[in-house]
């Protein structure tokens, strides 16, 4: 009698319906390749990559990427500097195909000019003018005063402030004079960066610091008068001679350029 009545309530019994779990589908980046250098030991040389900072200023971690000393001035290893120029162009290179972020920075003057036409060139975010303090920790509020630069812009160009009063109009380009300054080569990206590509990162350490905090990767030339362990791939080189910042951002803007 008891295995009767089981029986007809097992038949009544709804059958409990099977959970279908959707299968997320990864977002596979794109098989590492490797990316060709087109300048070799002899351009560094010739740009004067090899000249490092005099004996007495040499960073102990720096030694490392020392050849030799002449006259007092340290001669970095070229062979290195190239070895680690390929591997940041490589990390760029794949980064930018595979749709990351990447900024250049170099705000002292042997940087400036070069670092904004690479990086306009190449379509990248860029800094040559003072590090605001927050750029990459208070992101939030940099990307406030980029939608604010746009704002302006555009409503000075269509003339949206020509009933405005002439001290208002005064007050509204003096604003984006400010904001050019301090967000200027920011103004078309949305998202924060992905890899930060330093010029002396003893000069620019709140950036370097700033990045660590977030764990975005750094890419730096680095001369001997700094710690080449404080960014994550140092291209020890001559960082106050402006044809050998050159030479090796503009290597580097063509990796991002063909990625």
């Amino acid at each position: 009698m008891v295995k009767k009545t089981l029986k007809k309530a097992l038949k009544k019994a709804t059958p409990i319906k099977k959970k279908v779990v959707k299968e997320v589908k990864k977002v596979e980046e794109l098989p590492k390749q490797e990316y060709k250098l087109t300048i070799g030991i002899k351009d560094l040389f010739n740009a004067g990559c090899h000249l490092g900072h005099k004996v007495s200023k040499t960073h102990p971690r720096a030694r490392v990427n020392i050849y030799t000393a002449k006259d007092g001035i340290e001669i970095i290893n070229l062979e290195r500097t190239i070895e680690a120029l390929q591997n940041a162009c490589n990390i760029i290179y794949n980064a930018r195909k595979n749709g990351k972020n990447i900024c250049l920075v170099g705000t002292k003057r042997q940087a400036k000019e070069v670092v904004k036409r690479v990086a306009l060139a190449s379509g990248v975010p860029y800094v040559t003018e003072r590090w605001l303090g927050g750029t990459i920790t208070n992101w939030e509020q940099i990307r406030k005063n980029i939608k604010r630069l746009k704002e302006l812009k555009e409503g000075i160009s269509q003339g949206k402030f020509a009933e405005s009063s002439k001290k208002e109009q005064v007050m509204l380009k003096k604003e984006v004079v400010r904001l050019e300054r301090i967000v200027g080569g920011l103004e078309n990206t949305e998202k924060l960066f992905d890899i930060l590509v330093v010029v002396d990162p003893g000069f620019e350490k709140t950036a370097v610091r700033e990045a660590a905090l977030r764990r975005i990767k750094t890419v730096a030339i680095v001369d001997t008068d700094s710690d080449p362990t404080a960014v994550d791939l140092a291209v020890p080189s001559n960082d106050d001679n402006v044809k050998a910042i050159s030479i090796i951002v503009e290597e580097i803007g063509r990796a991002i350029k063909s990625a």
